[in-house]
């Protein structure tokens, strides 16, 4: 009778086990944080459709700690955007031209984030949400 009990208990266990595992398997499913049109048209007032077809468009997501990622970009209509989620991460943006625009969201701590711009008509955005966080942005001909 106990060897029965244990048994019924264990497989419970298991089944709310697996349930558990299954729905956290669908929290941690990875989508962008943000829609990038939406975000372009909201700050920089521009949507995708005006973009001219030379424009280039650099976009990174990053979820984790101690990432990097750099975006370098020369000419003319640029777009830039870095998305971090977690600690000690660091977002470099450098671009020379007209027209360019670069952006970066970290949230977490001990992030550091630079934006390089040279030319005319540009742009830049950081937003970081968290402690101990840093920022550089030199803008220049």
């Amino acid at each position: 009778m106990k060897k029965r009990i244990s048994v019924i208990v264990l497989a419970l266990l298991m089944v709310g086990m697996l349930t558990s595992v299954d729905d956290l398997a669908h929290e941690l499913e990875l989508t962008p944080p943000i829609d990038l049109e939406d975000w372009s048209s909201r700050f920089f007032h521009t949507t995708e459709d005006e973009l001219e077809p030379f424009v280039n468009v650099a976009f990174t997501y990053q979820n984790g700690h101690d990432n990097g990622a750099e975006q370098i970009q020369e000419g003319e209509g640029h777009r830039s955007y870095i998305y971090q989620n977690g600690d000690g991460n660091v977002a470099n943006h450098r671009q020379s031209g007209t027209g360019n625009w670069a952006g970066t969201y970290q949230l977490g701590n001990a992030n550091t984030a630079t934006i390089q711009q040279g030319g005319n008509k540009f742009s830049a955005l950081i937003t970081q949400v968290g402690n101990g966080n840093s920022v550089v942005i030199i803008q220049g001909k």
